[in-house]
């Protein structure tokens, strides 16, 4: 699936209900694949704690 995808799925489902979701991934797409893991900006090891930690209350807030 693309990101596409999920943007879309969120506006669809998620957004609705609480307009911070999007922009939230967005946040988390931007902080962990793009400086992450294309460019190679995630150097601090307590940054990158706190960045996987909130994907996790993401993931958590979306599934319920």
């Amino acid at each position: 699936k693309s990101v596409n995808s999920y943007r879309e799925m969120l506006r669809k489902h998620l957004t609705i209900h609480n307009g911070k979701i999007l922009k939230s991934f967005e946040f988390l797409y931007k902080e962990l694949h793009i400086a992450g893991y294309y460019r190679g900006l995630l150097y601090n090891a307590n940054s990158l704690k706190e960045i996987l930690k909130s994907a996790k209350e993401f993931i958590e807030k979306i599934e319920s």
